[in-house]
Parts: structure tokens; sequence; C-alpha cells
């Protein structure tokens, strides 16, 4: 039953209780008053007819006085009428009398009187001769009779007022007790509801007590609350499992929040803090770092070569190469220090308490040890190297990004001289960072200014003096600094993402230049254009290349492909080996730069034939003079012979090192002895000056 039925049913209940109770008292109270009414009407009746027998009676003792004076003579006929008369009178009063309610002692006195008046009228109707008797009664025998009477009557008034009484004080006896009676019971009836009632209301309290208490310790955030009165089928029940279903939806809440605040505050993949939580983990640790004796180290790590695994086995591959630098990582940090992952490959370690540099340097060199160490992906072992930039937090740094950047800084000191080792950072490291950054804003300015040119350094054979091609090398006009070598500058735009543009603009304009010179007879048989490992698995490189030479109505075999020899470092499934496929079965030709210096091994080269290698000027600078050197320039010069693929030298300076280049079976050229890399303008005037020169000596 709910509890509004529970609560308004005793209510209504009593008010029902009431009512009838009054009714009835009502109800009694009128039916008393009535009874009371009656009694005094039929008291009334009866002493008014007890008063006219009273005054009949004594008419009659007059008329019998009169009758009987010595000296009054009535007919006898008057005086039996006249008694009659008296009589028929006394018997109508007395019959209303007879009628009249009372008690018994009132009747047996009405029967007495009426008795007394019949005992007097019989004498009395004697003396007067109406009725014949010997023994006529005297006059004071009836004077005695008569007395008698009246007494009677006295009293028989007397005891009428007396029933009245009685009756009234019966009646109200009555309607007390049943006053009583209902005062008594609705008494009972109360005190059981309100017992009841009670009962419930303290059951309910007691029930809306543990589940305020309940609700105040899930508030409090204790959501293992035990809720009762769960299977109660009232309103409590209702509340009860309504609080029951709230509690365990705030104790869902709470686990999401507390998830939700984790992963706010940690990588999913490693579950290493993010760069949130290094913010404020570095912020702690300035804020305590002046208390401190020894400084705070931050050292950024970046994972090498892992673009080149997460390309070549997958995402999923990266996935568990990231997750076992974040186990090497934390497996050399102590329990106070942090590890965050701040980017994709990108780790930052905050150590408290550092001693010195060489501490520093010392772990930081065991971490890049066990990150490098190779880990089995399904079957294959792979290994990435780490490199690793290192600054300490100074006395009046107060800054956690300034920090890091400090950190990230010597990383790229780290990377740039080489990867794979730990850099400090110092003020001439962010002197070097500010002025390539410097630069690198001033490169973007001249990608879009047209201050990135081509230049072109001729290759020739070296025994009929032919142009062979052109390599097309990038130079920048600087407008402050001058004409800059790409030594200073083709590393800083592959690292920032200006690679892309910068090959493009040196692919259009050496496109332009050998359609310029075509037109104007000069000799331009192919330009040879440096691509890198990353833009080679760019799968829209082929469809630029081919769109370009479409619209200069140039072919492939018009434009050579040069590569490192480390692009064979990889396996089949690399994607830059793919597009050297594709770039080869169009028709270009591939030709692999600075042979001899790189990672490729002779397996490799076998596996993946390209169309000619360009062999490293460091095994022809003084190769005239050095006899191991010679040996081994024979045998990559041999090697390239054996296996059908065109030999060029690059560097070649001299008379004497082009002399020996030809006595080892080398006759492509590319050097200062040739020509230094020119503008396309001086590239005519070479042209030029070397046609002429031709002529002549064809002439003589």
């Amino acid at each position: 039953m709910s509890i509004k039925r529970r609560i308004l049913g005793p209510i209504i209940f009593l008010m029902l209780i009431g009512v009838v109770g009054a009714s009835w008292i009502s109800l009694a109270a009128v039916q008393t008053q009535n009874e009371i009414e009656h009694a005094d009407s039929e008291t009334l009746r009866t002493l008014r007819a007890t008063e006219r027998a009273q005054r009949i009676l004594e008419e009659s003792k007059v008329q019998l006085h009169r009758f009987l004076e010595f000296n009054s003579v009535t007919h006898p006929s008057a005086i039996a009428m006249q008694q009659q008369k008296f009589v028929a009178a006394f018997e109508d009063v007395w019959a209303e009398v007879r009628a009249a309610e009372g008690s018994q002692r009132q009747k047996e006195m009405v029967a007495r009187v009426e008795q007394q008046f019949n005992v007097w009228n019989t004498e009395a109707s004697i003396a007067l001769g109406l009725i014949p008797d010997s023994q006529v009664p005297s006059h004071s025998r009836l004077n005695q009779l008569a007395e008698r009477l009246e007494l009677s009557l006295v009293a028989l008034e007397q005891q009428v007022r007396l029933s009245a009484a009685q009756a009234n004080q019966t009646a109200r006896r009555g309607y007390i007790r049943q006053v009583a009676v209902v005062f008594v019971s609705m008494i009972a009836i109360f005190l059981l509801a309100g017992s009841a009632f009670l009962g419930f209301g303290s059951q309910l309290a007691a029930s809306l007590t543990r589940l305020g208490t309940a609700m105040e310790r899930i508030r409090s955030g204790d959501y293992d609350t035990t809720v009762r009165d769960l299977c109660r089928q009232d309103e409590v029940g209702q509340i009860a499992r309504g609080v029951s279903a709230f509690c365990h939806t705030l104790r869902d809440l709470s686990t999401a929040k507390s998830r939700i605040e984790h992963l706010a505050l940690h990588d999913q993949l490693t579950n290493l803090p993010n760069r949130r939580a290094l913010q404020e983990h570095l912020s702690d640790c300035l804020d305590a770092d002046h208390k401190a004796k020894h400084r705070t180290a931050v050292l950024h790590v970046d994972l090498d070569r892992f673009k080149q695994i997460n390309d070549l086995l997958g995402h999923a591959a990266g996935d568990e190469v990231l997750r076992h630098a974040a186990r090497a990582m934390l497996a050399e940090i102590r329990e106070g220090d942090m590890t965050a992952r701040v980017g994709g490959d990108e780790f930052v370690i905050v150590l408290q308490d550092t001693k010195d540099a060489a501490q520093v340097e010392a772990l930081a060199l065991r971490i890049i040890e066990a990150i490098t160490q190779p880990i089995e992906l399904w079957g294959e072992f792979v290994n990435v190297g780490a490199s690793i930039g290192i600054a300490f937090v100074e006395d009046t740094e107060k800054d956690p990004a300034r920090v890091l950047s400090n950190a990230d800084i010597a990383l790229y000191v780290a990377k740039s001289e080489g990867r794979g080792r730990a850099s400090f950072y110092n003020d001439a490291t962010r002197a070097r960072f500010e002025g390539n950054m410097a630069l690198l804003k001033d490169l973007r300015a001249g990608l879009d200014n047209g201050e990135i040119m081509a230049f072109y350094q001729p290759q020739v054979d070296g025994r009929t003096g032919e142009i062979l091609g052109f390599e097309a090398l990038a130079r920048w006009q600087h407008p402050e600094r001058g004409m800059l070598d790409p030594g200073v500058f083709i590393t800083l735009a592959f690292e920032h993402g200006l690679g892309d543009r910068l090959t493009a603009t040196i692919v259009t304009q050496a496109i332009a230049a050998m359609q310029d010179w075509r037109k104007r007879g000069l000799p331009a048989p192919n330009v040879s254009v440096n691509f890198s490992a990353k833009q080679l698995r760019d799968g829209g490189l082929v469809e630029f290349l081919d769109d370009a030479l479409f619209a200069a109505a140039l072919q492939p075999e018009d434009l050579n492909i040069e590569v490192l020899e480390s692009v064979l470092f990889g396996d089949g499934v690399d994607p830059a080996l793919n597009t050297i496929a594709k770039l080869q079965k169009r028709g270009y030709k591939i030709e692999l730069d600075d042979f001899g210096t790189g990672h490729a091994s002779i397996s490799n080269l076998r596996r993946f034939k390209v169309d000619g290698v360009k062999i490293d000027r460091d095994f022809i600078s003084g190769v005239d003079q050095d006899a191991e050197q010679e040996m081994i320039l024979r045998t990559l010069i041999d090697l390239c012979r054996n296996l059908d693929i065109e030999c060029l030298a690059e560097g070649v300076e001299t008379e004497a090192e082009m002399d020996k280049l030809l006595q080892l079976g080398c006759h492509k050229f590319q050097g200062y002895g040739i020509a230094r890399p020119m503008p396309k303008s001086a590239v005519e005037d070479w042209l030029e000056d070397r046609r002429d020169t031709t002529s002549m000596a064809r002439a003589l």
C-alpha cells in the first residue's frame, strides 16, 4: 500500500469516526430531548387531569353537601342526573390519567384513587338515595372518604411530578451513557489509530532517516553505501530504488570522471603523462627547485628512424615501438621522476635533484642504449635510435615553456650532429637555434619571393668531351647574406617541411631551362634532380613529374632521379622503393648518389638494380696518388661494369684524376675540373664557348 493511502486512510477513517460519533451524540441528544419533552408533556397532561379531578371532586363534595342539607329539597332525578354528571366527568378525566405514561407506582396510585373514588361515589350515592341500602353512611363518613380521596389525588400529583423528574433523570443518564460510550469508543479508536499511525510514522521516519543518511554518504563521495528498503512497494521503496540507481549512476560518472581526468593527463597509447600533466609537474618543480639543494634537469627525447618504421611496417608496429621506448625510459628513471609523451615520437623526462651534468649525461646514454635495443615485431627484429636534448632549470627560471624550449633546442643540436647522442643546452646552442629559425623564416620568404634558383653542373664524357647532362643544384640568393650553398639550408628545409616546395622549385626551373636550351639548339640531353627518401614515399611524386614533363613536351628519359643509397636500406615493402619501380617503369632513369658512403650492400644493389651510380668524391680526390684508394675505386668501377650499371665520378678536379679514371674504366665525369655549378645564363655562355672551342678543334 502506498504511503499516501496509509496516511490519508487513517485520517479519513478518523474523520468518519468523528462524524459518526458527533452524529450519534447529536441524535442521542435530540432523542433525549424528545423523551424529556414527551415526559414533560405527559406529566403536564396528567397533572392537569389530576387538577380537573380535584375540581370535580370539590364540586361533587359541594353538590353533595348541598343535596344533603336538611332544608334542601331536590328532586331525586335531578340529584341522580347531577351525580351522574360528576361521575362521568371524573371517569373521563380518570381515563386520561390512566392513559398517561408513568411509573408503576404512579399506576398503582391511579388505581387506588380510582378505587377510592368508586367507594366515595358508592357511599355518596347511598347517602343521596340513589342506591338503596339499609346502611346509609354518615356525613362525617363521606367527608372522611372525600379527604382520603383528596389526599390520594395530592399524593398522585406528587408521584406524577416525581415520576416526571425520574424520567428526565433517566433520559439524561441514558444520554450521558451514550455520550460516554461514544466518547470512550472514539478515544479508543483514536488511540488505536494514533498508535498505528505513530508506528507507521516512526517506521517512515526511520526509513527516511536511513535514506537521508545514505544520500549524505553518497553526497560525500561514498558510492558503495548500502541502500535499504529496496523491496518495498510504496513511495519509500521507489525513493530507495531511485537513490540506489542515482548512486550507481554517480559511481559510473565518478569512474568516468576519473577516467576522463586520467585521459586528460595521460597518453592513451603509453599511459605516460601527457604535455598538460608535464607542464603542471614542471611548474611544481620550478616552485620547489629554488629550495632544493640540486637542480632539476629536463631531457627531451626524440626517436630516430621512427617514421621509417611507421611507414614500412605500419602504425601498429610504430605503436609497439613507442611502448618499447616508454618502458625503456621508465626502467631507467627514479620513482620521483617523470616521463611524459608530448608528441608523436617525442618524450620529456624530468629529473629532480640531479647532482651534476655527468650524472644526467650517463642516464641519457643509458636511455639511448635501452631504446636502441632491438625488439621483435611479428617475427622481425627492428630497432630505433634516440636523440636527447638536456636542459637544466636555472635558479631564475620560472617559465616551464622556456625550460622545454631549451631542451628542444639541445635536441635540435643533438640531431643535427648525427643523432643517437645527447646534447646539453647552453647560450651558444640557443644562438645557433635562433639563427636557424631566423634563416628558416627567411627561407619561407625566399621561396615565396623566387630567391631559390637552380644552378647546373655539367656532366661530360671524358673520352669525347660530349655533354651527357646536367645536375640541378639548389642555390639561395639571400637578400642580405648573398649566394648560399645548399649545405646551409637544405637540411633545414627538409626538417621543417619545406623540402617538397624546394624540390618542386628546382624541378620546375630545370625543366624550363632544358626546354629553353633545346629550343636554342644547345646540347641538353637530360637534367638530374635529387630527391629525398621522404619525397619518394609520397604517392603523388610520379604524377607530379609526369604532369610537369607533359606540360613542357618532354619525356621521362629527359629527367634523371638521383637518390641516396640509404634508400636501399629498407626492405621491399618500403613505399620509396615502390615509387622508384614506378618511375623506372615509366622511363625515368634512377641514379644512386654518393655511392660507397651509405648503408647499401652489394646484395641490395644487385636485388634492386638502378640505372647508374655516382661515385662519391671521397673516392676520387687524390686517386692518382694513393694506390689503396685506386684499388677501392677500381673495385667500385668493376662492380658497376659487372652489374651493367652506368658509372659517373663526382668531384673530378684535375687532369691526373681524369686520366686515372679513364684508365680504370670510368669515363663519365662531373666536378670542378669540368665546370662549377652555374646559373642558367652562365650555362648558356659555357655551352656556346664549348661549342665554339669544339668547332675550332675540329677545324684544326
